[in-house]
C-alpha cells in the first residue's frame, strides 16, 4: 500500500513539474501604436498566452511574411496567426479547427468610384490599365485575385514588410495609389492613425466573400501536438467571449453585422 502510494505521488509531483511545451508563435502584423483596437489578433494574443498555460508556453515573434514562411516550413514548433486556409497551405500546415479572427469581405478601396457595384475586377483592369493597385507581398486573397494579381503584374504595386497594410493605406490617403485590395477598418483605422482625413470608398468585389484566420503550426508530430492542445484551450468561454467582443469593438456596427453569424457558428460567448 505504501509503495503504491509513493508511485503514486511520484507520478503526480513529475506531472506537475513537467515544463510546457514551448510554441513560437508568429505574427506579421505591426501596429501603428500601443493602440489594442488596431487589430482582432493584437488585442487576442495575451488570451491566447493566458488560457495556454500551464501546459503550452507561446512566445510571439514578429517577422516580415515571407520569413515566416520560410520559418515555419523548417521548425516544428513554430506557428502562426491569422492565416487563411487554402489546399495548398494544408499540405504543410496544420490548421486549428477555430478560427482567430473573422474579416468583412475585401474591397476595392479607393478615394474616387473606380467602377459600378460589385466590381468586376479583371473587366476593371482590362478597361484601365493606367490603374495602380495596391496588394501586400505573400498574401493570399482568394484564388481568383491572387490569379489576376500574377496575370496584370504592371497594375499591381506589391508592397512587402510587417506593416504593409499601413503602408499601402497611407500610400492610397496620399493619392500615390488609385486603391488598394483591403478590409476597409484596416485601411480607416491606418488613416486615421496617421492624421489623414482623406474620405475612402469601398467597393464590393464580386466573388469575394468574407474570410477568416486561423492558427497554423508545422506539419509535424510535435506540430500536430500542438495545434491539437490549442484546439481544446480555445474551448475556453470566456476566451470566446473576448474574441467576439473584440471584433465588435474593431469593426463597429456595419462591419460586425456582416460577420455576426458567422461568428456564432464558432463561438458560445457567456
Amino acid at each position: 500500500m505504501t509503495r503504491q502510494f509513493l508511485f503514486a505521488l511520484s507520478f503526480f509531483a513529475t506531472a506537475a513539474t513537467a515544463a510546457p511545451l514551448q510554441m513560437v508563435l508568429l505574427e506579421n502584423h505591426m501596429p501603428l501604436s500601443d493602440d489594442k483596437r488596431i487589430n482582432v489578433e493584437t488585442r487576442i494574443l495575451p488570451k491566447l498566452q493566458q488560457i495556454a498555460l500551464p501546459e503550452l508556453q507561446i512566445e510571439p515573434q514578429l517577422l516580415s511574411n515571407a520569413r515566416a514562411w520560410e520559418l515555419l516550413r523548417q521548425n516544428s514548433n513554430y506557428c502562426a496567426l491569422n492565416k487563411v486556409h487554402t489546399p495548398e497551405r494544408e499540405q504543410f500546415l496544420y490548421f486549428a479547427k477555430l478560427p482567430t479572427s473573422v474579416y468583412p469581405p475585401l474591397q476595392l478601396l479607393s478615394t474616387r468610384p473606380l467602377s459600378t457595384q460589385p466590381v468586376n475586377l479583371e473587366q476593371l483592369l482590362q478597361q484601365h490599365p493606367e490603374l495602380k493597385i495596391g496588394v501586400a507581398a505573400g498574401r493570399s486573397y482568394n484564388p481568383a485575385i491572387d490569379l489576376l494579381i500574377k496575370q496584370y503584374p504592371q497594375q499591381f504595386f506589391v508592397r512587402s514588410g510587417d506593416d504593409a497594410a499601413e503602408n499601402l493605406a497611407l500610400m492610397l490617403g496620399k493619392q500615390r495609389l488609385d486603391a488598394v485590395i483591403e478590409f476597409a477598418a484596416i485601411v480607416r483605422a491606418s488613416l486615421k492613425k496617421q492624421g489623414i482625413n482623406q474620405p475612402v470608398i469601398g467597393q464590393t468585389l464580386q466573388g469575394v466573400v468574407l474570410s477568416r484566420g486561423y492558427i497554423v503550426c508545422n506539419k509535424s508530430p510535435l506540430g500536430l501536438q500542438l495545434i491539437r492542445l490549442l484546439d481544446q484551450k480555445m474551448q475556453d468561454r470566456q476566451y470566446q467571449g473576448d474574441l467576439v467582443r473584440y471584433h465588435r469593438e474593431f469593426f463597429g456596427a456595419t462591419d460586425y453585422a456582416l460577420i455576426h453569424a458567422d461568428l456564432m457558428q464558432f463561438f458560445s460567448p457567456q
